[in-house]
């Protein structure tokens, strides 16, 4: 803790404690309306927290600036993205929010993957995957902190062991696929009865699409046979932009018919093309539910989740050109979908749907 100089005086004309500190050039006051001693105490507290969290070059502590990034994050980021950074930033501060930042060394770091690969927050080892998300927070942590000049470390030499968790992934299997494009039906409380999202999931298969992209199409992003996607709703429900901006896809014309007709039928109106059945986006976790009771109810035993459709789209046409593929399933320049990235030319849309329309047929048929 930074040591405080001044300690609270009683100001008269207000009837409240007060503490002025400064450090760094910067000058707080802290106050306390509680009378007596405890009043002075209570100021000073406040003071005392403020003071050990303000960053003094290498000397401070790295709970200092690992508070100060995730107040930024805070202050700027979406709510999934905050709860994914207090959630690795705690590991972080577990290990090492008592060492000073001088004294942190690329072992440390290290050591900080190595303890979670082993043991993870409930004695299971961490994934691969988030291993990879908590050497991404530390990367984005040391760049806050290497701006603050209280470090030169980057988390460059973090590696990833080799035997760490892979998170399986599984595909729909041609059979799957089958019973996806035949049987619209699903058991909800022992009956048998019409399964209201077959053809979000149907359109899932075809189109490659995330799902979070999926719940976010309005009748306004559909034209001349295309699909421009412009936004996606999160885990939260939150309304966040595509990760590819208007990448447009190819869509399944007959899917679209087929669900409007269900939601004519149903005499439901929205402006999004998936609602649910009373016409209001449709949330992840929903989609998610409704998705394993159908696998659940028609013995589909792979791609267990929405996500994993869009892993089956990828496999089934295996056949398209790869920059095709990732026009496609909108993968950015830097994303290997399975090699380089390729710019849409005349005609690409089309020979993109014929290929896709080929790889279905031949399952289906």
């Amino acid at each position: 803790m930074k040591e405080r100089k001044v300690e609270a005086r009683f100001i008269e004309s207000r009837q409240r404690w007060q503490c002025n500190v400064q450090t760094n050039g910067v000058r707080k006051t802290f106050t306390s309306s509680i009378p007596g001693r405890r009043g002075k105490i209570d100021a000073e507290r406040k003071a005392d927290i403020w003071l050990d969290t303000q960053i003094v070059g290498e000397n401070a502590k790295a709970s200092a600036t690992i508070a100060q990034y995730l107040e930024t994050i805070d202050a700027t980021a979406s709510s999934s993205y905050r709860a994914q950074q207090h959630y690795y930033m705690g590991m972080v501060l577990d290990c090492i929010g008592n060492k000073k930042m001088v004294n942190i060394t690329p072992r440390d770091l290290q050591a900080i993957v190595d303890k979670y690969y082993r043991f993870g927050k409930d004695g299971e080892g961490l994934s691969a995957a988030t291993l990879k998300g908590l050497r991404a927070s530390i990367s984005a942590w040391l760049k806050f902190c290497r701006s603050m000049r209280c470090t030169t470390l980057t988390a460059e030499s973090i590696k990833i062991p080799k035997a760490a968790r892979q998170t399986e992934k599984t595909i729909a299997t041609k059979e799957d696929i089958r019973v996806l494009f035949s049987v619209d039906t699903t058991v909800w409380n022992g009956e048998r009865v019409r399964d209201f999202f077959v053809h979000a999931y149907r359109f899932l298969a075809v189109v490659g699409l995330r799902p979070g992209e999926l719940l976010a199409i309005e009748r306004r992003d559909i034209a001349d046979g295309k699909l421009t996607i412009r936004h996606s709703y999160n885990n939260l429900g939150e309304l966040t932009d595509g990760k590819n901006k208007n990448a447009r896809r190819t869509i399944a014309l007959d899917i679209l018919d087929q669900q409007q007709a269900m939601l004519r039928e149903r005499g439901i109106v929205s402006k999004y093309v998936f609602p649910d059945e009373y016409g209001r986006i449709i949330q992840q976790y929903n989609l998610r539910r409704t998705w394993r009771r159908y696998c659940e109810s028609n013995g589909i035993n792979h791609a267990q989740t929405p996500y994993e459709l869009r892993h089956t789209f990828v496999s089934i046409v295996d056949e398209m050109p790869r920059q095709l593929k990732k026009m496609i399933v909108g993968h950015s320049e830097s994303m290997d979908t399975e090699g380089i990235y390729g710019h849409e030319k005349q005609g690409d849309m089309q020979r993109a749907a014929a290929y896709m329309n080929d790889a279905f047929l031949s399952i289906l048929k």
